[in-house]
């Protein structure tokens, strides 16, 4: 049926036989499908064709018409099928990207978080602000590293509370420990206050702690030990 209609429009179009109308909607067609104009110009340089060899032109034509809108659907899908690849491919590489940076961030807090304790057998001051106004000059953090430095190795460990006053060239002066401590403790004290930085103010009271040395270690350390291979003695 749409095969003879078609046809009949061709024929009709190349004898006149339609309105303005319906050729100018024949030719807009035309303009729109390359094979009905090659069928339009097929029928007219074949005079007196019959019905047959139209229905097979027609025939030709629909098959055309057919290849062609599978090929177009076939481009279509290709181009989608390769265009929705190509996005999951750059989700994949934003995904990977993001998992290395949080991994790479977190290891990297992870690492500026960790403080180093202070080492062992360190000496330490705590200024007890109740007995008087007096501060080193440097102040304390570089106070205490001059104590550090030069402490006695000598020295057995304990506490000791000093009051003492400040002299005009800021030296501590007047120096006395409260309670009964150990001499070796009250000399060292007088010794790293006398021979240290400068101070300001009128007068102060200071807590020293000295490290406890491990006696039993050290004397370990002292031991000389005869020289031996796997626990034979040379003779």
């Amino acid at each position: 049926m749409e095969n003879n209609y078609q046809l009949s429009r061709i024929h009709n179009y190349i004898h006149g036989l339609m309105s303005k109308e319906e050729m100018f909607q024949l030719e807009r067609e035309a303009l729109d499908d390359p094979f009905l104009q090659d069928a339009i110009d097929g029928y007219r340089l074949q005079n007196g064709v019959d019905a047959r060899q139209l229905s097979l032109l027609q025939q030709r034509l629909n098959r055309r018409v057919e290849d062609t809108i599978a090929t177009r659907h076939a481009q279509y899908f290709t181009w989608q099928r390769l265009a929705i690849g190509a996005t999951a491919g750059v989700l994949f590489v934003t995904l990977l990207a993001l998992l290395y940076f949080n991994h790479f961030n977190g290891k990297a807090e992870r690492t500026t978080d960790v403080e180093l304790s202070e080492p062992e057998n360190r000496i330490s001051v705590e200024p007890l602000l109740d007995g008087g106004d007096a501060s080193p000059r440097e102040g304390w953090k570089t106070f205490e590293q001059y104590l550090n430095k030069q402490l006695m190795a000598s020295v057995r460990g304990g506490e000791i509370i000093v009051n003492f006053t400040i002299d005009k060239n800021g030296v501590p002066a007047n120096i006395h420990a409260e309670g009964q401590p150990e001499s070796s403790l009250f000399d060292e004290a007088v010794r790293l206050l006398q021979t240290g930085p400068k101070w300001q103010g009128t007068k102060g009271r200071l807590k020293i702690v000295f490290p406890v040395k491990d006696e039993k270690n050290q004397a370990q350390a002292n031991v000389i030990k005869p020289p031996h291979c796997f626990g034979i003695a040379k003779k």
